[in-house]
């Protein structure tokens, strides 16, 4: 992905907004959930942060990516959950509510999970072709500028005027969405040759991850036997990562362009595996309600 005043100021812009608005929804009331119903979350939570960035380092390793790819990939499964996320649950009919702490958990550690696995992942792939030198103090401080303080800010407003933010918060949300969009479009269009050149060479390897991401989402609060609603929740929050973060990260962070690709192409592919889920479990649902009614 090319360096430029879109990656470098409006990416960064972008994830501000997103990250404010999503403060916006929130409240403490969301993070009490968590003892409330801390299985789910708990288990969400390991999905996301632990089974995740593991399914990360086997899939640079099965693919055999070279060093900067294979840590690429990493940043990308180190990525937290994101808006994008809470709109496919939302899609889904899933629960909104789990889905929103999630996210919100997530990203607020993220100025620690990033930096934490990237450190691992330049150890583990640091060497001959790649010279590495990981800022890890400033990449969590820079991380967390992007997201844990535009999300205290956005519960600060909600705070302070309740009803401003009510109003505004689908508006903001499809601002929020619609700007996002229009970034990853242009970043698209000005990097198309790397993507036509590129694309299949990567395309195998974060479609498995985000495909495996999406059963061993699914399969783990079954096996703990979390409902079908909260289960389905959990899936998409594992398998939809905040793929804008890891581009962020990538341009203006690390300074590598290279790292920004696999990123750049899973925040299209996402779309397609995320919205098909959310079609098929909102189809469910749908046939669900229609038995139970006729029953």
């Amino acid at each position: 992905m090319q360096e430029s005043v879109l990656s470098n100021v409006v990416l960064p812009l972008a994830i501000v907004i997103i990250m404010v608005a999503l403060g916006m929804t929130l409240t403490t009331a969301d993070f009490r959930r968590v003892f409330t119903q801390r299985k789910q979350v708990l288990i969400g939570l390991l999905c996301q942060l632990v089974l995740l960035p593991i399914l990360g380092f086997i899939v640079a390793g099965v693919f055999a990516l070279p060093a900067v790819y294979a840590i690429s990939i990493i940043l990308l499964a180190a990525a937290p959950g994101g808006a994008t996320s809470n709109l496919i649950v939302h899609a889904a009919d899933g629960d909104r509510a789990l889905s929103v702490t999630l996210t919100a958990i997530s990203n607020m550690l993220a100025w620690f999970t990033i930096p934490f696995l990237l450190g691992i992942a330049y150890t583990t792939y640091g060497s001959g072709t790649l010279d590495i030198d990981f800022p890890v103090v400033d990449t969590m401080i820079q991380v967390a500028v992007l997201t844990v303080i535009p999300v205290i800010i956005g519960m600060a407003v909600r705070n302070w005027r309740p009803e401003f933010a009510e109003k505004t918060k689908r508006f903001s949300r499809i601002f929020a969405t619609i700007f996002l969009f229009l970034v990853i479009l242009a970043l698209v269009i000005q990097n198309w040759d790397v993507i036509v050149n590129d694309g299949p060479r990567f395309a195998p390897a974060f479609i498995v991850l985000n495909v495996a991401a999406l059963v061993i989402g699914y399969i783990v609060p079954k096996l703990v036997k979390i409902d079908e609603v909260q289960t389905v929740t959990i899936a998409i929050e594992t398998g939809i990562q905040n793929s804008t973060v890891a581009i962020t990260v990538a341009l203006t962070i690390l300074n590598n362009n290279e790292m920004a690709v696999i990123p750049g192409l899973y925040a299209i592919w996402m779309y397609v595996t995320g919205f098909a889920l959310a079609f098929l479990m909102a189809r469910r649902n749908a046939s669900n309600t229609v038995e139970s009614v006729t029953a």
